[in-house]
């Protein structure tokens, strides 16, 4: 998933080729405090999966940002760190604008620059692997988009009673915000039933194919139904065995 909160924060930003993001991630890496590296998470959305991408993510933790910069007593002690984690960069030569979740930075890039996002997020380890598709080999499909996965879930949890966020790695009640699942196998269980896994949850063909035979599939799509014909998301339709979009499908998994 491709996390675009504040657009071409970087202006003088290009593209980055898939075979180049390894190098540039490794350059931002040396641009980031040290002290933010220990708990960094990469192959975040779909930079090194997809020809190329126009912003690269990354993903450090909030705690250890508020850690170095000492803001903890601040109104909004994460905000304030985010700013002074900007005013680091721009104090190294760096250009950076702090955007949503995001600080962004410019990475010099061939002759020109690419933007990385240093997302700065509560307990990032949690969260990321909601968002690591590229490892899971999502971008083998050429259908693959991670914002649906989530439209979906939260249809699912709706018939349950509950509501995913998908940044904070929670799947909470709806009447009391009480935390019902973090982990992608707990929440696939909850969500999907006892012998779900988090792997279940790696696109909307997998969910799909989750309830295919749940008693309460009807109610757990009713709203994913409502949001397709908004626009908002593409369920898959059964296939009928034989017809030419099946063939289709069987030869791509015979080619895999």
């Amino acid at each position: 998933m491709q996390l675009r909160e504040g657009g071409n924060a970087i202006p003088t930003s290009i593209p980055v080729a898939k075979n180049d993001v390894a190098a540039v991630v490794a350059a931002a890496k040396k641009a980031i405090p040290a002290d933010l590296l220990k708990r960094i998470q990469t192959d975040i959305g779909s930079a090194g999966y997809k020809v190329e991408s126009g912003d690269i993510d990354v993903m450090v933790e909030a705690e250890d940002v508020v850690a170095l910069f000492q803001t903890q007593n601040e109104k909004n002690p994460v905000l304030a760190a985010k700013k002074a984690l900007e005013a680091y960069f721009r104090g190294k030569g760096i250009e950076a604008k702090t955007n949503g979740n995001n600080v962004s930075i410019g990475i010099p890039y061939g002759k020109a620059v690419a933007q990385v996002d240093v997302m700065v997020i509560n307990d990032a380890a949690l969260v990321a692997p909601y968002h690591q598709h590229g490892p899971r080999g999502s971008y083998g499909d050429p259908d693959f988009k991670g914002q649906p996965i989530f439209i979906l879930m939260n249809s699912v949890g709706k018939a349950l009673g509950y509501k995913f966020d998908a940044f904070g790695a929670k799947l909470l009640r709806r009447d009391d915000n009480t935390v019902v699942a973090r982990d992608r196998d707990s929440v696939a269980k909850a969500l999907l039933n006892p012998r779900a896994t988090g792997d279940d949850l790696n696109s909307v063909k997998s969910i799909m194919r989750a309830l295919e035979n749940d008693p309460m599939k009807d109610a757990k799509l009713a709203q994913a139904r409502d949001d397709e014909a908004k626009g908002l998301i593409m369920l898959p339709k059964k296939l009928e065995e034989g017809s030419p979009v099946w063939f289709r499908q069987m030869q791509s998994l015979l080619v895999r």
